[in-house]
């Protein structure tokens, strides 16, 4: 299990930097819990003012190092898209706690205009909220977690894939606050696992995490994925201490508070090293109807005197939405230094990325998962091999083996020919009918594969198809970046976007 030690290694400097700079940090955030809000923000070395009238928010905003935003009272969110503009403007961080976003229409269109107008750099907020922004979905029971919504050992991955999803899209790192504590930005994604059941018996403490991410922000502005998760942890292991000193006490929850803000004042880095529960979660992509538009096979056949590392980066900049590695020549050890090389490559323009038939090679090159034939799967349990957070993609050409696919557990389906092809001599070509009742034979994603190119494409309009999966259309092409651009275009055209 890797454990993010890189990120544990650098408490000491992030907490150190808000301790020494002293960041002030503008809090627009509820009246309930406000003094709270203050208060954390004073225990972890900053400097905290309460400004959110409209008239003298930008003032503040351009001045600050870090700017808070939370929605628990409504009556200021034109003050903080006044403030959101003027921080991002001046470079300063800001943080939004979405409060119940999802509740009420009123707040579902505060959220929307927020997000339309400030580019945030860390979003906190509880499962149901998230959940919203990220899906448009997601249950509410006010500023608490719906109980379907809640994150379990169980589906805490799922969390994390819809975190550092919605990381991609907005540009914020993402933290999810539960009992098991989620953060990621586009490319890493995060596991806590500290806190006590005692925080939320008290008022604000989500408020209070989401101020603490502001301190830590506005001291560490080029670091936000490693402050957010360092701030995360000093919240949880403050709550767990502040409970075993209550305890010890025999006192209850307003004492338990007073200790929470006293061990977020007084915890030494060594200590929060020692207690933080850290685990970084390495999540496959997924296939899904959105990534199968331009699926790109390679192909070394055409390089001209370029490497496979080039031209597929070539292929993957101009917006090729999923990957897959094909090799039938090369010894085993050249296809794993290949794979391993491509599967970097991938992760780096964040698209899926599979080995062909070659089940090893996509495990220990670190492939998001493998693609296999009809004959691949006889006698083979593919899915279980690989496991259940692996792609499984597997080749069908019949509504009865696209069934058969999906029952074996795959995520998608590659469907072909359906044009000639020098690739598959003897397949037969599929008219759109026969796409068509395939596609809606299952409920998973269909890719056509099978001569394709440029001048085709617009003939599978109508067929059902989610993508068009190619190889020389791409990189027999001399230049296969611009192929693959002006492709993508056609295919969004064919799907009607």
């Amino acid at each position: 299990m890797k454990t993010g030690s890189d990120v544990l290694a650098m408490f000491p400097e992030l907490m150190g930097n808000v301790r020494e700079k002293e960041p002030i940090v503008q809090a627009i955030t509820n009246f309930v819990t406000v003094n709270e809000c203050a208060n954390i923000i004073l225990a972890a070395g900053g400097s905290p003012t309460m400004a959110h009238e409209v008239d003298e928010v930008a003032e503040v905003a351009s001045v600050v190092q870090g700017l808070v935003m939370n929605m628990g009272t409504m009556e200021d969110v034109a003050a903080m898209l006044v403030a959101g503009k003027a921080a991002n403007e001046a470079g300063v961080p800001v943080v939004l706690d979405p409060v119940a976003v999802g509740a009420t229409s009123l707040r579902r269109a505060g959220g929307k205009k927020l997000l339309e107008n400030v580019q945030f750099s860390v979003i906190r907020g509880n499962t149901s909220e998230i959940k919203h922004l990220a899906l448009g979905t997601g249950s509410t029971r006010g500023v608490d977690a719906a109980e379907e919504d809640k994150i379990t050992e169980t589906n805490y991955k799922a969390f994390g894939r819809m975190a550092r999803d919605m990381a991609r899209k907005t540009g914020a790192v993402i933290a999810i606050s539960g009992v098991i504590d989620i953060i990621a930005s586009g490319d890493r994604v995060f596991a806590l696992r500290n806190g006590d059941a005692m925080m939320s018996r008290i008022t604000g403490s989500g408020c209070m995490l989401t101020a603490l991410l502001g301190a830590y922000c506005g001291g560490n502005p080029d670091h936000i994925l490693e402050a957010a998760v360092c701030a995360v942890a000093l919240m949880g292991v403050s709550g767990e201490i502040a409970r075993e000193k209550t305890q010890a006490q025999g006192a209850g929850t307003l004492t338990f508070r007073t200790h929470l803000v006293d061990t977020v004042s007084l915890l030494d880095a060594e200590t929060l090293q020692n207690r933080t529960r850290l685990e970084e979660l390495d999540l496959a992509e997924k296939a899904t109807r959105e990534s199968m538009k331009l699926y790109a096979i390679t192909d070394r056949s055409w390089l001209k005197g370029r490497t496979l590392h080039d031209v597929t980066e070539e292929v993957l900049a101009a917006g090729a939405t999923f990957l897959q590695i094909r090799e039938k020549e090369l010894d085993r050890a050249s296809f794993l230094a290949e794979a391993k090389d491509l599967a970097a490559l991938a992760k780096k323009y964040h698209v899926p990325f599979v080995v062909n038939d070659d089940i090893d090679i996509a495990l220990e090159s670190g492939a998001d998962g493998v693609h296999v034939g009809q004959s691949d799967i006889v006698g083979k349990d593919v899915r279980a091999l690989i496991g259940p957070d692996k792609i499984l993609g597997i080749s069908a050409n019949t509504v009865e083996t696209a069934v058969k696919a999906q029952e074996s557990g795959a995520d998608y389906i590659g469907v072909g020919a359906v044009f000639h092809t020098d690739t598959k001599k003897d397949a037969q070509s599929l008219t759109n009918e026969e796409l068509l009742a395939i596609c809606k034979a299952v409920t998973i994603p269909v890719v056509a594969i099978g001569g394709i190119n440029e001048n085709n494409v617009m003939q599978l309009k109508g067929s059902g198809i989610d993508g068009v999966s190619v190889i020389s259309a791409i990189f027999a092409k001399e230049h296969p970046g611009e192929a693959a651009k002006h492709l993508l275009a056609k295919v969004e055209e064919m799907l009607g976007e």
